[in-house]
């Protein structure tokens, strides 16, 4: 520095302030344009998730898989249109539960689910065995007793286009945070 100039009084504060202007803007597209936070509301998810965890879901280049849990919109069925659930079958597969037994089978094949709290005892007003539209999955609750899913003709088969993304992570409470593959 020569004798003639004076120091920028607070430079190191506002090179602070740009940093973080910068991250938040940062995080605010990508919330906006490749996911986004949202919470779980009921029990229907229990183990796995519980009411009042904050999830970050992607939204973008996604295709349902098996076992993913997955955030859908369904209008006119409760006061909050987001519901998640476990996707359990695919367009085109052929689910079949046994509710004396409490097992889900899908293609003849009988799952495995450590995920869920109980065995699928509860039957609804889904006919069985049930084969998955084109366009359209199959979800199920984990906590099957306490779940309005597809074995409900209210909710269905969920169609692709109603899926806003899948869940990729439980970010809060920080005691439960965790990834999901």
């Amino acid at each position: 520095m020569s004798k003639d100039a004076k120091p920028v009084p607070y430079k190191g504060l506002y090179e602070w302030m740009q940093g973080i202007v910068v991250v938040l803007l940062a995080v605010l597209m990508l919330l906006t344009f490749v996911g986004q936070i949202t919470g779980v509301q009921g029990f229907s998810m229990m183990p796995t998730l519980l009411e009042r965890d904050r999830m970050i879901v992607r939204s973008i280049f996604y295709t349902p898989a098996r076992d993913d849990l997955v955030v859908f919109a369904r209008k006119g069925f409760q006061d909050d249109p987001a519901m998640v659930k476990r996707v359990i079958a695919l367009a085109g597969d052929v689910v079949d539960i046994d509710t004396a037994a409490g097992v889900v089978y899908v293609n003849g094949t009988r799952l495995y689910e450590p995920y869920t709290m109980e065995l699928t005892h509860r039957s609804m007003t889904m006919s069985f065995p049930f084969v998955v539209p084109p366009g359209h999955v199959f979800v199920l609750g984990d906590n099957r007793q306490n779940s309005t899913d597809s074995r409900d003709l209210v909710i269905g088969a969920v169609d692709e286009r109603e899926i806003i993304g899948q869940v990729v992570a439980v970010i809060l409470p920080f005691s439960r945070a965790r990834l999901f593959s």
